[in-house]
């Protein structure tokens, strides 16, 4: 892909993310060495953990590092602000060469709510559009890792694309790990990848928020028919050492992972919707994973778009028309860990009617 040398062009950035040992190491050295992503920025936590291969290093500069395939790789010292600051300031002072697209490789350990959030605030946001969140869990050690890590449910959770890496190495696929995927987070697109085959290459920076103009390719994204109230609870007796805090709860609750569609045949009034998304924020920020919604509002003849991962929300944005052939409706995924649908339901009925009756 030509780089598009347009200084106001906001850049794109795919999030790959994965528990330890997943083998996000390997697909992202695999995507290096494509021509495919010549023009990126890779960011790392540290870089002795990326295990670039030798052959791929040009010269290092200071964080930076050049590719031989015309990528950058730099580490984060300090927050990952900071970090995407300072590509610009390095680009536009000819200080790196010019890169076009973002990549950034998470930790093991990590929670990529708290990177998307980055995107979704100022100023980074201005200049900096996130893409695609993909996730990799291993088909030898994902389902174990689902019960006894959070953060690798999480990870699953969030994900715009899953790749099941490890195939070769079980034989059949893992019917249990495919249905627990699709109860942490149903209708997400899911690619399996082995070691001895061409890791999978996927198109990371071609993501459905981008593309406002195409209300089909919103209504993909908003996935909503595969969102039937399902769940996946950790169970605490199976919880790793780091979070034995849990092991003797009688509560599973807070471990939960709930995943729901609410649809709304009438017109939803925009006060009563940003009203019950800010109640649930403010109480319950932490529970809400991701939230996702196309939606009918009195007094607006084009659907609105919005997202939210946990207390931060994408600014609503008007889609130019009703997906094809598809009921001009109000439909709204949540992704939530211990908030269930009847409650969530029950906050948007006491604010709805509190508002009514004030009024009358």
């Amino acid at each position: 892909m030509t780089p598009q040398h347009t200084e106001n062009a906001v850049i794109p950035v795919c999030l790959l993310t994965g528990f330890l040992g997943s083998g996000k190491t390997t697909l992202l050295n695999h995507w290096l060495s494509s021509a495919d992503l010549s023009g990126v920025a890779v960011i790392v936590n540290e870089f002795g953990d990326i295990g670039i291969d030798h052959a791929l290093i040009v010269r290092s500069d200071d964080r930076t590092i050049e590719l031989s395939n015309g990528c950058l790789c730099c580490t984060v010292s300090g927050d990952l602000v900071n970090t995407l600051r300072e590509l610009l300031i390095k680009r536009a002072n000819r200080e790196i060469r010019w890169f076009d697209r973002v990549l950034i490789e998470t930790t093991g350990l990590a929670d990529p709510s708290q990177l998307v959030q980055v995107f979704m605030t100022m100023p980074v946001a201005r200049k900096y559009c996130l893409s695609t969140v993909v996730a990799v869990i291993d088909a030898v050690q994902g389902e174990d890792n689902l019960a006894r890590f959070p953060e690798a449910v999480r990870q699953l959770a969030i994900a715009d694309r899953i790749v099941v890496s490890k195939n070769d190495l079980v034989g059949d696929v893992n019917t249990n790990l495919s249905n627990k995927i699709q109860a942490i987070n149903p209708g997400v697109d899911v690619c399996l990848s082995s070691v001895g085959d061409r890791p999978i290459f996927l198109d990371l920076f071609d993501h459905h928020m981008r593309n406002f103009h195409d209300p089909q390719q919103m209504l993909r994204w908003l996935n909503a028919a595969s969102y039937e109230n399902t769940s996946f609870k950790l169970m605490p007796e199976e919880a790793s050492a780091t979070h034995r805090k849990y092991r003797h709860s009688n509560s599973l609750k807070e471990r939960d992972i709930h995943s729901f569609c609410l649809t709304f045949s009438q017109p939803l009034h925009w006060e009563h919707v940003s009203a019950w998304l800010d109640a649930l924020v403010i109480a319950h920020a932490k529970q809400l994973l991701r939230v996702k919604g196309i939606v009918k509002i009195h007094g607006c003849e084009k659907p609105i778009v919005f997202q939210a991962v946990q207390r931060l929300f994408h600014p609503p944005t008007e889609l130019q028309s009703w997906p094809a052939g598809e009921p001009f409706e109000s439909r709204m995924v949540f992704i939530t860990q211990g908030l269930s649908q009847a409650y969530v339901e029950e906050v948007l009925s006491v604010i709805a009617s509190k508002e009514v009756s004030t009024i009358d």
